[in-house]
């Protein structure tokens, strides 16, 4: 069965500590603190250090009911909001929510415009429709969270809430939400400094229970030096054993806890002091990981002892013994280990990045350590995958921690500065870092290395003007012997830049280059690299590669929703409308957009989501889809796109809106915009500009009646080969033809179409053809040609009409059902004995099945041979089809038909 990835931060983050035996009652406390959790929107716990806020929330915990789901997440200072998801969306795996969007790619969707408000939307969605009578999400230590935009999400979180969910924070200082306003509205309990401090009762009970003999005298004295500190009193009583209940005053609560805390260490054996010592860089404290770090035997036995001891530290629900320690009590041990044993803390903090699964905590080891070759080892081989699932931010966080000196003696570094920018497309920097990591692995005689950065950063100046230069080293490139992995997006770069180019014969042979290495390597990594190729649809000799390329995709793909998965699944949609199949083009594209939606919209996937919908939509007549898609690709490049990117290709965009405008009849938005492609003429622009503005005004003069200037202008765009994407010599073709007969040019018209209709009958597309629009291709194919054209062409051209008509979608009406792979498993006896739902596909059935059983999503991933991700996306497509909001409704739907 396949597997979901390991969480990339360490799993005690989401593991709430375990209530320790022999606590004092806090009757007041705890009765006030559990009707809050039940009862309120956000209960807030804030006082200083040491006032048992932690120590409070756990206790209450416990005592929540079998059927309260419980999310625990302990804040760390380098929780961005990135790695804030991934424990959230991880400590509510459990209750297996009905996510829409995948949990992993939430980081992704929060960099989008207005990105927190659609993850806050998603989270809230998914809680709301969790079937619990009550849940709980805990932040413990948000004081340590400096992202301010962490608040952003949980103020708009909250702002949602469903009533059956609450929140509880614990910090040494009150965040930054919108605290008045919950107050006012009396959704908001308070536990403050005076609400958690110990009363006398509860002092003289905690020394009893240590030994002590407690008079009232004693426990008001040690009330009124401590002020009912919690940890002042434990220090106070560690510290004298069984002796009076007496000792210094102190100006400061710091100060206080630094001369008990070091009575209570040097009143401790030897090897269990130097233990503690070493230990301190740790988080969180587990055998294995005491062992390695402080190189001393015994570990499992010396946590133990700590754990007997009470000493200042929570013991995690976790398989093996885990304790965290206090923040007051780390911190002591740690200046403790800086003064007495300087030496050691380097070697202490390298050891402790060892195997540790959070990179953000691993490099932030080392460079405190001052390891810096090993920082920059750790992040070249962690830090592509982090830039993979949207970690893009986090990791430029961790490189900053770098001097730039580093830079320039790791070129890993360079190389990990550049895949960040892609997401942004800010190929200007994408550029600048390539070419100084290629730098660098020349000089390090890293030649594979130094060939892809270099392909990189051609990739990067296609997308910034300066197209010859990208075209030459690209040929240079090709000259050398290179490893499969780097020769395929060599191959794909000099594919784009042949096309930027309007060499489109040349994009066939590199694209045919790329394929041989890619297949060789068999690398997902590598053809993720590769992905963005269906704009290439309609180029000369791309249609059986376009086909190779998605075979090969989805063999590695499988039906789990990747980028790549998306990127086959356009592909498949415009090879289906090069061979005349609108319907089945629009229920790939379907398809497509579950997986698009999945992965938080990703803005690399977004530019073909956007100019499939806006054609492919259009030929089916549905305006407000086309233009919904338009609208959000025109708005993206002119609002979040770099200057260079922009005037690269804001052409292409507007070209394609145009077309859209075309088919759907709309002359007041064609002239709009042909007016807009006129005043983005820039040299940044790829070779097809000129063809798309003389396109976009042969179209106006057609709206306005303008015949005779409108054949001129189609002329020579009515090629006999595509050079741009998404057959634009075909629809001039046939535009051509259609003005010739409304000229009373009849042979001219055929002339015109003849040389289209001899491709079509060797295998060539016929999808261009419903560019043209409905009106004309409906003309063309009801006008008598006699004998001018066979009558197999005559039939084709009528043909073609009357599936366009056919597709039209009349207002309001369905989306497009998903076209399903071929190669799922057969259904269980349990599925087939049921009608299958409309929609749902054989595997989204035996889902539906088990759902309805009661399993978990671990148990129908076991019982399936899936992972738990992929089937967390059966289930959102399973409520997404029948509008339900639960697995609850979903499952009673089965057994209705059961």
């Amino acid at each position: 069965m396949a597997s979901d990835p390991l969480p990339s931060f360490a799993l005690a983050k989401i593991q709430p500590p375990r209530s320790r035996a022999g606590l004092v009652e806090r009757p007041g406390l705890e009765a006030a603190l559990d009707s809050a959790v039940r009862e309120y929107r956000l209960t807030l716990l804030v006082a200083p250090a040491g006032y048992g806020k932690t120590a409070a929330l756990t206790q209450q915990i416990r005592r929540l009911p079998a059927t309260c789901a419980l999310a625990w997440v302990s804040a760390d200072e380098d929780d961005r909001v990135q790695r804030f998801l991934a424990c959230l969306t991880t400590a509510l795996e459990p209750h297996d929510l009905p996510w829409r969007v995948a949990p992993e790619a939430l980081g992704t969707l929060a960099q989008a415009e207005n990105g927190l408000r659609g993850v806050a939307g998603e989270l809230v969605n998914a809680l709301a429709s969790a079937e619990v009578e009550r849940g709980l999400i805990v932040v413990d230590d948000a004081h340590r969270i400096t992202d301010p935009r962490v608040f952003e999400l949980l103020q708009a979180v909250l702002d949602r809430l469903p009533d059956h969910w609450g929140v509880a924070i614990a910090s040494r200082v009150d965040p930054p939400l919108s605290l008045a306003r919950w107050r006012a509205g009396g959704e908001l309990a308070e536990f403050r400094q005076y609400d958690l401090r110990f009363n006398e009762q509860e002092v003289s009970a905690l020394a009893s229970s240590s030994g002590h003999a407690a008079s009232g005298a004693a426990s008001r004295e040690l009330l009124e030096r401590t002020d009912g500190w919690a940890v002042g009193l434990r220090l106070t009583l560690s510290a004298r054993p069984g002796g009076p209940l007496r000792g210094p005053g102190a100006p400061t609560q710091r100060h206080l806890f630094d001369y008990l805390a070091s009575e209570v260490l040097d009143d401790m054996p030897a090897d269990l002091r130097w233990f503690l010592l070493r230990c301190a860089v740790l988080p969180e404290l587990t055998a294995l990981r005491c062992e390695h770090v402080s190189r001393l035997p015994r570990a499992a036995r010396h946590l133990e002892e700590v754990e007997r001891r009470g000493l200042f530290v929570a013991t995690l629900d976790a398989p093996e013994l885990t304790l965290r320690l206090h923040d007051l009590f780390r911190d002591f041990l740690e200046d403790r280990l800086q003064r007495d044993h300087p030496e050691e803390l380097p070697h202490l903090l390298r050891r402790a990045a060892d195997d540790e699964p959070d990179l953000s905590r691993a490099v932030g080891y080392l460079t405190r350590a001052g390891a810096w070759d090993e920082a920059a080892r750790v992040l070249a081989e962690r830090g592509p995958a982090l830039v993979a699932v949207g970690g893009g931010p986090a990791l430029e966080q961790m490189l900053a921690l770098l001097p730039d000196a580093q830079f320039e003696r790791h070129a890993d570094l360079h190389l990990l500065r550049g895949l960040t920018t892609f997401p942004r497309f800010d190929f200007d920097g994408m550029v600048s870092a390539m070419q100084r990591a290629a730098a660098g692995y020349e000089r390090a005689g890293r030649d594979q290395d130094a060939a892809l950065a270099r392909a990189y950063a051609c990739l990067g100046m296609q997308n910034t003007g300066h197209l010859a230069q990208a075209s030459h080293e690209l040929a240079r490139l090709r000259e050398r012997t290179l490893a499969d992995g780097v020769r395929a997006f060599v191959c794909f770069a000099s594919a784009w830049a042949a096309y930027a180019q309007a060499r489109s014969d040349e994009v066939a042979p590199q694209v045919a280059a790329m394929l041989d290495a890619l297949e060789r390597c068999k690398d997902p990594q590598v053809w993720d690299r590769c992905f963005f190729t269906s704009i290439l649809a309609g180029l000369p000799g791309m249609k059986p590669l376009l086909a190779r390329f998605a075979q090969g995709a989805l063999r590695l793909a499988g039906d789990t929703p990747t980028q790549l998965h998306a990127s086959a699944m356009h592909i498949r949609a415009w090879l289906a409308m090069s061979d005349g199949g609108i319907d089945e083009a629009a229920q790939w594209l379907a398809r497509a957009d579950e997986d698009v939606r999945w992965l938080g919209r990703p803005r690399s996937l977004m530019t073909e989501s956007w100019m499939s919908h806006t054609l492919i939509d259009a030929v089916r007549g549905d305006r407000d889809a086309s233009y919904t898609a338009a609208r959000e690709n025109k708005r993206d490049l002119e609002e979040h796109s770099l200057l260079s990117n922009r005037l690269t290709h804001e052409y292409e965009e507007l070209f394609t809106f145009i077309r859209a405008a075309w088919i759907l009849g709309d002359a007041a938005t064609l002239r709009s915009l042909d007016a807009a492609i006129a005043r983005t003429g820039n040299p940044c622009e790829w070779s097809a500009a000129a063809d798309d503005r003389r396109f976009s005004s042969a179209l106006v003069a057609l709206a306005d009646g303008r015949l005779e200037p409108a054949r001129e202008l189609l002329l020579p765009l009515a090629a006999d080969i595509e050079r741009s994407c998404f057959f634009p010599a075909a629809q001039a073709t046939m535009l051509l033809a259609d003005v010739e007969l409304r000229l009373g040019l009849i042979d001219a018209a055929a002339a015109t179409l003849r040389p289209w209709l001899a491709a079509v009958a060797d295998g060539g597309d016929v999808g261009g053809a419903f560019l043209a629009g409905l009106p004309a291709l409906q003309r063309l194919a009801t006008v008598p040609w006699g004998d001018r054209l066979p009558a197999e062409d005559q039939a084709l051209l009528l043909r073609l009409a009357q599936s366009m008509q056919a597709a039209q979608v009349a207002p309001g009406g369905e989306a497009p059902t998903p076209v399903r792979h071929d190669d799922a498993a057969a259904p269980a006896p349990e599925a087939r004995r049921v009608k299958p739902l409309v929609g749902l596909s054989d595997r989204e059935c035996e889902v539906l099945a088990r759902m309805a059983a009661g399993d978990s999503n671990k148990l129908i991933a076991r019982a399936l041979d899936l992972s738990p991700h992929t089937v967390k996306r059966h289930v959102a497509n399973i409520l997404d089809k029948l509008g339900a909001d639960t697995r609850g409704q979903a499952a009673a739907r089965w057994r209705d038909l059961s």
